[in-house]
């Protein structure tokens, strides 16, 4: 049942027959129920975050791959009609992620008739996507909000100590560095730099005594330095592997050492894990590799 009220004027009391009432905590879990089974409707791998959808899928061949994402997209727009729910054309696109040099123009998306634009970044629950995985862009974005938060520490340290500048830190810098760093923290040492040296400069001015290396001064105020912090995000999502914490999708992402060498080893009643073969420097950035590493 549902009402208007303003002020003191209250609307008699109507049934709701359909929807969920904005703002009511129980609406987004109704919405994911209702939208479930969406990701069984097509063969791509498709990812829910409340009313985002992200649908993905890989192919070698780019002719294959525009002919077969057309075919599925199809399923998803019969499935949106069926269930009575509408799509925002303008706020739909599509990205294609390669490492081949390749004309975007001649790759074609269309749903129900509409073309979909194709984009170079794209945002993504608050991560900035590029098409070649770089991450440039989005520690662009990072680096920007590094860079006012260290303005901020700049003005302040004139009027408060070290102990409430590690605060404001640990709310204007911090959570930008820690953000998805799984994802973006294995970016080439040239990307990264910038954020390396705005964190360097904030730990600065917060403690700005002369105390020795730049390291006592992280170990001191008991912050991690970037690099570290971005192995310490990999030790705990392997650690929640080992555990078992993590989601199904995870279950066979690692090659434990136990299903390759048969024979009882140190290593196998460890829980160690294979480590691959790669020669890229793409590949010695994958979470497969840097994983069973650390």
């Amino acid at each position: 049942m549902q009402c208007t009220k303003i002020g003191s004027f209250k609307s008699s009391y109507k049934r709701i027959s359909c929807g969920v009432p904005q703002g009511s905590v129980i609406s987004p879990l109704l919405f994911l129920i209702y939208i479930n089974d969406i990701t069984k409707d097509s063969s791509f791998h498709t990812t829910l975050f409340a009313d985002d959808i992200n649908v993905h899928m890989s192919n070698s061949c780019s002719n294959v791959l525009q002919t077969t994402v057309n075919l599925e997209l199809c399923k998803i727009d019969h499935w949106l009609r069926a269930n009575k729910l509408s799509l925002n054309y303008n706020k739909t696109n599509f990205m294609q992620l390669t490492s081949r040099k390749h004309n975007p123009a001649s790759f074609k998306v269309i749903i129900n008739n509409h073309n979909i634009s194709p984009e170079d970044n794209l945002k993504y629950v608050g991560v900035l996507l590029d098409n070649k995985l770089s991450w440039k862009p989005h520690v662009q974005k990072v680096k920007t909000q590094l860079s006012r938060a260290c303005g901020i520490l700049s003005k302040l340290k004139h009027y408060t100590s070290p102990p409430v500048l590690k605060v404001v830190h640990n709310s204007l810098i911090h959570p930008y560095l820690n953000y998805s760093i799984l994802n973006w923290g294995h970016a080439s040492n040239a990307t990264i730099q910038p954020l390396i040296k705005l964190q360097n400069k904030a730990i600065k001015i917060i403690n700005p005594t002369n105390m020795g290396s730049l390291e006592e001064h992280f170990q001191h105020l008991n912050i991690l330095y970037l690099p570290k912090l971005y192995s310490f995000s990999v030790g705990k999502f392997m650690h929640s592997y080992h555990n078992k914490l993590l989601s199904n999708h995870f279950d066979e992402y690692f090659i434990p050492l136990s299903s390759i060498y048969y024979h009882s080893t140190r290593p196998t009643t460890s829980k160690n894990l294979f480590l691959p073969r790669v020669n890229s420097s793409s590949g010695k950035c994958s979470l497969k590799f840097i994983g069973p590493n650390i």
